[in-house]
């Protein structure tokens, strides 16, 4: 783990320096006199070296800080606590949407395999994963916010806020777990167990609840981990385009305003978050597939 954010802030700290233009220069504007620019330069220590910069950051790291805005001057830890709830809720809200509709139209699909209910659900997904989220996001706000006015275009507060963002960001998941779980189920099907399980007698609903679907969790089980990890770094384009106070919206802001400690503190925050989910969902593996469960006496 911490070789791993080493790696990661060494990295992001080379590509956020890279980037064109200079943060002091979004600070006090161009047309400033290069005294209160090389004032500016000093008190953000972009005076020195990279080597010495990097050596300062991993510096605060190690007493427990993200450093400071370098437009507000903030803790940018004490603001990632303060997004973080609502990315969180978003996230949350997505897979809520997408977990069960996506696994119950993949395992339709694959039981209907060839029938119209399958092509219909197969063209439901490849249209849900092909839309980009900001020109979804824009047709949900254009319908139920200008036209039907039912739901607020954008902003941060309760579930009516909550819906449109949550919707969006749900359409990607949700397409991707109806592809993997009908691949799943479908390869389930052809197992012979199945066919054994039918010899004897078992009732279709007692095979599809049993056997099919409890051997087809582990891939589903990835997907869902992964998307929630991805979500709770933050959905740059849906909290942007939804105005949602989120961990997204707050790094897309330090990447414009080339604010490196904001960027820097996402990122790292991001990294901890997916480490820690990848971790939940192997724990998960090992209570929903006996047969991923490692003991002493096996190896």
């Amino acid at each position: 783990m911490i070789p791993l954010l080493f790696g990661i802030t060494f990295i992001t700290f080379s590509l956020t320096k890279a980037l064109p233009g200079d943060p002091v220069y979004s600070i006090v504007g161009e047309r400033s006199s290069p005294e209160i620019i090389e004032k500016i330069r000093r008190e953000i220590g972009a005076d020195k070296s990279m080597f010495r910069q990097y050596a300062g950051y991993i510096s605060l790291l190690l007493q427990g800080e993200l450093g400071r805005s370098y437009y507000t001057n903030r803790k940018v830890a004490d603001d990632v606590g303060l997004k973080f709830p609502n990315t969180l809720l978003l996230a949350f809200a997505a897979m809520v949407i997408a977990v069960p509709i996506g696994v119950l139209l993949g395992f339709i699909a694959a039981l209907h395999k060839g029938r119209a209910a399958d092509r219909i659900i197969t063209m439901l997904s490849v249209f849900s994963i092909s839309m980009p989220v900001f020109w979804s996001g824009l047709l949900l706000m254009l319908l139920f916010s200008l036209r039907l006015k039912v739901l607020p275009p954008s902003g941060t507060g309760g579930l009516q806020y909550l819906v449109l963002p949550a919707i969006t960001l749900s359409l990607p998941a949700l397409a991707t777990l109806i592809r993997i779980t009908r691949i799943t189920v479908l390869d389930v099907i052809d197992m012979q167990f199945i066919r054994t399980a039918r010899a004897k007698g078992l009732t279709e609903r007692a095979i599809n609840a049993i056997h099919i679907m409890k051997n087809a969790l582990i891939p589903v089980i990835t997907v869902i981990g992964l998307e929630f990890g991805s979500y709770l770094n933050g959905a740059v384009l849906t909290e942007t385009i939804f105005g949602w106070d989120g961990i997204g919206r707050y790094a897309m802001e330090g990447i414009i305003k080339r604010d490196y400690p904001v960027i820097m503190g996402c990122l790292l925050v991001g990294t901890i978050i997916f480490v820690i989910m990848n971790l939940i969902v192997d724990i998960i593996y090992h209570y929903a597939d006996p047969r991923v469960r490692v003991h002493g006496t096996d190896r």
